[in-house]
């Protein structure tokens, strides 16, 4: 239940969050060279918000418009994402979304930014970035999971990264 704190679930939320972690082995060095230290601060609680929320989420399948636990598709775990961790609504499609916040050059990605895929003639694909050449979205073999963005099948589909704008961000959760 929103907004009612129960320490064991605390507890077992942190557990879900280190466990992930240590299979992002390299997930500090994603503030490496922020000399802004409330940036830093901020980029962290961002990191963490989306590391907790692949620990909720991973090993979940694919299903093609799947919303739930069952199965989910890269637009709606998107979409779960930024509502359950930042209170903010996105459209339910790859397509809308990519229609939301400002378009940034692949180069200057951070930490946070919806990255977007043509894997057919007519699909998209979404997934969000963490930091160091990695993503997180929702594979249609193997579920939920992180992945490497500089591989030549990612880099073959790429098409454009945004950036939606959280102003201060502050986790819901």
């Amino acid at each position: 239940m929103a907004g009612v704190h129960n320490p064991a679930s605390a507890d077992a939320d942190q557990q879900l969050l280190e466990q992930a972690m240590v299979r992002l082995p390299d997930s500090q060095n994603v503030l490496a060279g922020t000399a802004n230290p409330v940036q830093a601060a901020e980029l962290g609680k961002l990191q963490r918000a989306l590391l907790a929320h692949y620990a909720e989420w991973e090993g979940t399948r694919y299903r093609l418009g799947g919303t739930g636990r069952k199965g989910i598709d890269c637009s709606s775990f998107i979409q779960t994402l930024f509502k359950d961790h930042f209170s903010f609504e996105l459209p339910r499609s790859s397509r809308e979304q990519m229609t939301m916040g400002k378009a940034v050059d692949q180069s200057e990605l951070q930490t946070g930014d919806l990255l977007f895929f043509k894997t057919g003639p007519t699909r998209k694909h979404v997934g969000v970035y963490l930091g160091n050449n990695q993503f997180m979205h929702v594979s249609a073999r193997r579920g939920v999971e992180i992945t490497k963005l500089l591989t030549p099948y990612w880099q073959k589909h790429f098409i454009e990264a945004r950036r939606i704008s959280l102003g201060l961000f502050k986790p819901s959760n």
